[in-house]
């Protein structure tokens, strides 16, 4: 349990499934280029180890950035227009569609030292180019580490070539995964030269050495090196000359689709299709049909997993995906063995991808909620693959939009509102005829309105939504639109607002619309409570939680404990409030929803400030107040509770003055919402506190911990790094990382601030 976009603060890179061999020197060029560069790419050829060569040099840098090192992978992104919303997607930022994705981006970034990985930007190269410049120029403390075939000519950009092994290294990497294959296997006096002539023939090219190791499962070495070199001797017209390396490893990919069956063959073309990984149902969902029924997808599935064609990912192996260069290589095949050029395949891909859309509207309500987000979370390649395919295919674009538009919930949840707006947004212009599909989406975007607090958006499309409803006869969506719409008039002074919201209400329990029920439950319990009318609010949030209660939901049953909690809190019940606050926290981590966790640290530092713990609330307002300007939320659109909110603000900021409210604001603005939920269900006062450690379980390392005890006792960095056994260039690194963390400006602050003993 708790919040995808932030379990873990500074990012999370991958764990390396396969041993990394060599790459010494790319490793500190690397390194060394970001003492005088902020934008490094890693260049060279498909199948280099480009990649790899990224992440395990991201890995050796996060002591250099304390804001942490980030992945953002792109590699089945094809809409260069969604790389921002990916970027703040990866920086775990509720980005609201009120601000641009790009400017909620820049804005979290100034002030923070951190890396981003762009991995794989080839395909997105002038969009990735405009990224990194903006970032560089708005962003002064960031730094860029990027992997493309070719530069991304931005500048001030340092490239560094990847080249293939070293031919030591490429014989370590062929032996290690030649063990893989045939246990027991390594180098000798007997074979290593063969195995030298085998990695020169390959070119020392990562992927085609893998791909060769494979195929000692069927051959010895020796007939390895044999049949390889005569296939390249028939290449070459019996000229010993290398190919260029471009041809060396299409040859091996050649080789490897050769000795493949026939079905492992026509899988590999037809998983191309998939633009990011997959499980086995889909693919035999997608894949399978005549020609390679659906209950034999899997044997060769797994002959291609032992080919190395395809991966297992995640930690129990139930995803798949294809490697890029492996999967153009199957896209350039795909027409060659279907005699539709693949037509009937992607429609297959978007009917699975359009039934989990629907699986997820279905079950929304049900105890299967948060496995549908985790879902919908992990096909997210596939998605964006099957919309793209739907507003391009004549006739699909209404399935399309529905599909964008079904996906509402997920997209607040996830904190990607603009992602949302913008597929729905090009489904309506291709939609422009009134049927259940647009009024959906014009109800979708109104809901994304009232969320990010744009109330102009609100009223024009939910007058939208319902005019197009009505002429449609979907029922539903009209009373959804007129409910919010008679809310917003409330909210805007006509006091006839309420009385009519409580009729559509009545309307929809005699029509069983329950997701409109429950939803309107706690919109309209927060309005009320708006307006002044506690215990119709509570009343509301009573019967909203009472029809959800043994459901399993855990969204709007979160969203609900929040107003509830929120209402009980300003009636002076503040025990109760509180509870309900937590518990909504408890109810959201369980869908990673961001928005309602960043709300109920709204009262729960409200609550704090009451009480006088003014450190928890600073921390609490820092979470809080760092998703509210990344785009706005409900409080900006409903004056008493912002009123309230700025009150409640300023007495904490007196209390602890300006200096370590800005120090423990900053604190809460870089906690993952896993970090928040786990501090408030400790009732800490300090996020991430252990016994004797203060600050420093969370914000400081066990050497950055050691090194602030010996400067609380005044030692100098030189004297620390004899006493630690350092050099002194580690120690200022240590102490300026130190400075930089506690959010102080000087050494005899660091004892105060990570509250460390120093006798």
């Amino acid at each position: 349990m708790g919040f995808g976009f932030g379990q873990r603060r500074g990012g999370q890179l991958p764990a390396e499934l396969t041993s990394f061999v060599g790459r010494v020197d790319e490793l500190a060029r690397v390194r060394a280029a970001f003492a005088y560069a902020r934008l490094v790419t890693l260049v060279g050829p498909g199948g280099v180890g480009k990649s790899r060569t990224a992440l395990r040099a991201a890995a050796g840098l996060g002591e250099r950035f304390p804001d942490g090192v980030w992945l953002a992978e792109l590699s089945a992104l094809r809409d260069p227009e969604l790389i921002p919303a990916t970027l703040a997607a990866v920086l775990e930022l509720p980005e609201q569609s009120g601000m641009a994705p790009l400017d909620a981006v820049v804005a979290h970034l100034q002030g923070r030292r951190l890396l981003i990985v762009l991995d794989t930007c080839e395909h997105l190269v002038d969009a990735c180019a405009m990224l990194s410049d903006i970032l560089l120029r708005e962003a002064a403390d960031v730094c860029v580490l990027a992997t493309s075939r070719q530069p991304l000519d931005v500048p001030g950009e340092h490239c560094c070539p990847v080249s293939p092994l070293a031919p030591d290294d490429a014989v370590e990497l062929f032996a290690q995964r030649a063990a893989a294959v045939v246990p027991g296997f390594r180098v000798s006096d007997a074979n290593r030269e063969r195995l030298v002539a085998l990695v020169r023939r390959l070119d020392c090219i990562p992927l085609a050495l893998e791909l060769a190791a494979v195929r000692l499962r069927a051959v010895s070495i020796e007939e390895l090196v044999a049949r390889l070199d005569d296939r390249f001797h028939v290449l070459t017209g019996g000229r010993r000359t290398a190919l260029l390396r471009h041809q060396t490893l299409r040859t091996a990919i050649d080789w490897s689709h050769e000795l493949c069956t026939s079905d492992e063959q026509l899988l590999w073309a037809r998983l191309s299709v998939f633009a990011g990984s997959f499980e086995l149902t889909a693919a035999e969902q997608v894949c399978g049909d005549e020609a390679l029924p659906v209950g034999d997808v899997l044997a060769p599935l797994i002959g291609l997993v032992d080919k190395s064609v395809v991966q297992r990912l995640g930690e129990d192996g139930n995803r798949y995906r294809l490697l890029d260069t492996l999967r153009e290589y199957g896209a350039e095949r795909l027409a060659a063995v279907e005699g539709d050029g693949g037509a009937a395949l992607r429609a297959r891909h978007f009917a699975h991808h359009r039934d989990l859309g629907r699986r997820f509207e279905e079950g929304f309500l049900g105890a299967g909620q948060p496995e549908l987000h985790r879902a919908v979370r992990a096909e997210m390649a596939g998605l964006r693959a099957a919309l793209e395919y739907a507003y391009g295919t004549e006739g699909r674009e209404r399935e399309g939009l529905r599909l964008a538009a079904r996906l509402w919930p997920h997209w607040r949840a996830s904190g990607t509102l603009s992602e949302g707006a913008y597929w729905i947004e090009k489904g309506l212009e291709l939609v422009p005829e009134d049927c259940s599909e647009r009024a959906w989406g014009l109800l979708a975007t109104g809901a994304f309105g009232v969320w990010t607090a744009d109330l102009a958006t609100a009223v024009e499309r939910m007058a939208l939504a319902r005019e197009c409803a009505e002429r449609a006869g979907d029922e539903e969506v009209a009373q959804f639109a007129e409910a919010y719409a008679h809310g917003l008039a409330a909210l805007c002074g006509d006091e006839s607002g309420l009385v009519k919201l409580a009729d559509v209400r009545r309307r929809m329990a005699e029509s069983d619309n329950r997701l409109g029920l429950v939803v309107m439950s706690y919109e309209a319990g927060l309005l009320r409570a708006v307006l002044g009318d506690t215990e119709g609010a509570l009343e509301l949030c009573a019967q909203g939680l009472d029809l959800l209660e043994g459901s399993g939901e855990r969204q709007v049953y979160g969203s609900t404990l929040l107003v509830q909690g929120l209402v009980r809190w300003l009636a002076g019940e503040w025990e109760a409030g509180v509870s309900s606050m937590c518990r909504g926290m408890e109810a959201a981590g369980e869908v990673d929803e961001i928005l309602v966790a960043a709300m109920c640290c709204h009262g729960l530092a409200w609550a704090a400030a009451r009480e006088g713990r003014w450190v928890r609330a600073a921390w609490l307002f820092g979470y809080a107040e760092n998703a509210r300007r990344l785009g706005g939320d409900p409080i900006g659109m409903l004056p008493s509770l912002l009123e309230r909110q700025e009150v409640v603000r300023a007495s904490v900021r007196e209390a602890l003055g300006g200096k370590q409210f800005d120090r423990w604001h900053a604190v809460g603005a870089r906690l993952s919402g896993g970090q928040v939920l786990e501090a408030v269900r400790g009732d800490a006062d300090v996020p991430g506190r252990e016994v004797g450690r203060g600050v420093g379980g969370d914000v400081l390392t066990r050497r950055e911990r050691e090194v602030a005890v010996l400067v609380a006792q005044g030692l100098s960095n030189r004297e620390i790094a004899e006493r630690l056994v350092i050099s002194k260039r580690t120690a200022d690194a240590h102490v300026e990382h130190i400075l930089a963390k506690l959010g102080v400006g000087s050494r005899t602050e660091i004892a105060g601030a990570a509250e460390v003993e120093v006798g």
